[in-house]
């Protein structure tokens, strides 16, 4: 016993010296870092002193975020708390990519000059498919063989910097002012061009890092506020086009699965809410998905999971791609990039494609041109949507509300929009681009050069 006692009082006492010698440390204000390599961000600065922040009790807060966020040997000791994590089997917090600095984001709209036509190339950041396999045999439609396209294959992206947070991928967003200027100029420009023929709207999808991501890892992190970003667009447009709000929509649902966790896109349940957003600002009664035909399909290993070298933290919790097939009498046909017309589901059975396919379940995947037709709706009705891949799980419910649904998925068609939207009596324009194309320059200057 006494031996015992003897070794806990060595435990005891190692302990406290321990803990003195951190406590030193700690006040060493030369070995508090500024920066987290771990991290990829600048720490919290030591606040500045004021009276009205004496008064309201935020100078003493900011001391102790300065202090617990600044605290000495902090990436080793981050580091060494993920590798216990680890050996428990718990995912620590982790950055794939390179962080970049966004712009300020002004609080005021403005209005800008019409962009110039910018020379751009096909690539996005994260928005294009690289064919690598062929669908099943079981994908034939009624109509045509099945066809050996690209949309069927593995699909890669090149996104920014990922943040890893257990199971779930987030994408770092920085935004650019000279890029989203041009952006509302491209759009104030189409509007114009189409003005007293077709109504131009717009939606700006935010990502997974700002609407689900829990503020207890954002406030710290060095990405632009998507939703600051959002609402420049928004109010700078011209009065003539409606912006489609579906910010505040998608943080009310944020404990919903409306975004995946190994794959940059969202859901077809985020999907739904933006559509119902669009509804509700066209004045058109939404499809119910008690309505619709549910297709799940698991397995699914997305952009986050193949930009981040397959990261096993990701591959633990494969996500599941469900879709809605909206009631009517839809058929589909697509125009690939070699010129080639295809009849095509509206959902695909992607049940035995690769585990980074799953997502062109959604109107046959990224083509350059695709129309929609509901034989049950004679109204006339039409809508262009002008897309990158987050507008192909949004497409399908469409098909309930509109006779003609056409798509443009700007990166691939070559053609002029205004033009194609007056000899096709299209009435409705939607621009449905995620927050991060309206930051890349090549991709917006493919949309201006369409838009002319």
């Amino acid at each position: 016993m006494k031996k015992n006692h003897s070794f806990d009082a060595r435990k005891i006492l190692l302990f406290t010296i321990s803990l003195g010698l951190l406590s030193i440390a700690s006040w060493i204000v030369p070995l508090r870092p500024t920066y987290s390599e771990f991290e990829k961000r600048e720490l919290t600065k030591f606040p500045t002193f004021s009276i009205q922040a004496l008064s309201d009790g935020s100078y003493f807060d900011n001391i102790d975020l300065w202090f617990s966020d600044t605290f000495p040997f902090r990436d080793a000791l981050i580091t060494g708390n993920s590798y216990l994590k680890k050996l428990y089997g718990i995912q620590p917090v982790q950055v794939s990519g390179d962080v970049e600095e966004g712009d300020a984001i002004p609080s005021a709209p403005m209005q800008p000059p019409v962009s110039s036509q910018a020379t751009s190339s096909e690539t996005d950041n994260g928005l294009s498919s690289t064919p690598e396999e062929t669908a099943s045999s079981s994908q034939t439609s009624s109509e045509s063989p099945a066809p050996e396209i690209d949309v069927t294959g593995e699909v890669t992206q090149s996104l920014g910097a990922v943040l890893i947070v257990g199971d779930s991928g987030y994408e770092y967003y920085n935004f650019s002012r000279e890029v989203a200027d041009q952006y509302i100029g491209m759009l104030n420009h189409t509007a114009q061009k189409l003005e007293g023929s077709a109504q131009v709207y717009d939606m700006v999808v935010p990502t997974s890092m700002d609407i689900i991501l829990p503020e207890s890892f954002r406030q710290n992190l060095n990405t632009s506020s998507q939703k600051d970003a959002i609402a420049y667009i928004s109010g700078s447009l011209s009065p003539s086009i409606q912006s489609v709000p579906i910010y505040d929509t998608l943080k009310a649902h944020a404990d919903e699965y409306i975004y995946f966790r190994t794959d940059h896109h969202w859901t077809a349940l985020g999907a739904y809410y933006a559509y119902r957003s669009f509804a509700e600002l066209k004045g058109i009664s939404p499809v119910e998905l008690s309505q619709c035909e549910r297709k799940e399909f698991s397995g699914f290993l997305g952009a986050f999971y193949s930009d981040t070298n397959k990261n096993p933290a990701l591959t633990q919790n494969p996500d599941t791609v469900v879709a809605y097939v909206p009631p009517g009498t839809i058929k589909m046909q697509y125009t690939d990039r070699e010129g080639n017309t295809f009849d095509w589901p509206l959902i695909s059975d992607v049940s035995n494609w690769a585990a980074s396919s799953k997502y062109s379940t959604f109107i046959g995947g990224d083509n350059p041109y695709t129309v929609i037709q509901n034989a049950d709706l004679t109204d006339g009705s039409s809508c262009l949507v002008i897309k990158e891949s987050f507008g192909n799980a949004f497409i399908p419910y469409l098909a309930a509300n509109y006779q003609t649904v056409h798509v443009i998925d700007y990166r691939y068609w070559n053609g002029n929009i205004p033009e194609f939207v007056n000899s096709n009596n299209i009435q409705d324009v939607l621009f449905l681009n995620n927050v991060s194309a309206t930051r890349n320059a090549s991709l917006v200057g493919k949309m201006e050069s369409l838009t002319k």
